[in-house]
């Protein structure tokens, strides 16, 4: 089943088994991962015409597809240093393949709570969110969604006045 786990006092979900190409394929990983996938790609301009199937546990071609998609946005746009392999391990420490790899799971919540943060700004929970859209996956991550809030808000500023007067000699 997958769960939520703490990284640096952060709630983050993980997957219980693999999830993909070759995966253990749980149907509750699955579901969440397929929830994960589309609350925070669905609205990116890169992933404008892909299919993101409905969060129903099943492993399809569909899910396959997107999660190597997703992959490799990561890494040719964003140059993160990921396996674009088709599949979304278990994160187990903080770094995969050596020092410098990411996990995909601990990538897909960055940008679950970044796109929280773009259409929600920062109120609320993105975990709480995420489940309330998709109530499915409340279920398969037993029910128990953390508590607590980020609560981020933009202050104006003030408009810089003045100059240094430097020259170059």
């Amino acid at each position: 089943m997958a769960e939520f786990y703490k990284v640096m006092d952060w709630d983050e979900i993980n997957v219980s088994a693999s999830v993909g190409r070759g995966g253990v394929n749980l149907k509750d990983d699955v579901l969440v991962v397929q929830a994960m996938l589309k609350y925070a790609l669905d609205a990116r301009s890169y992933f404008l015409g892909e299919r993101f199937p409905e969060p129903s546990g099943t492993m399809d071609a569909a899910t396959i597809h997107l999660i190597e998609q997703y992959q490799q946005y990561l890494r040719r746009k964003l140059k993160v240093p990921i396996s674009v392999d088709g599949r979304i391990d278990p994160a187990k420490g903080s770094a995969s393949f050596g020092k410098k790899g990411k996990w995909t799971i601990q990538m897909l919540n960055a940008d679950v709570m970044e796109m929280w943060l773009i259409v929600h700004g920062g109120e609320g929970n993105h975990l709480e969110d995420l489940c309330r859209r998709f109530p499915q996956a409340s279920a398969a991550l037993g029910g128990d969604i953390p508590v607590g809030g980020l609560s981020l808000r933009l202050e104006q500023v003030a408009p810089l006045v003045g100059s240094l007067n430097l020259a170059l000699e």
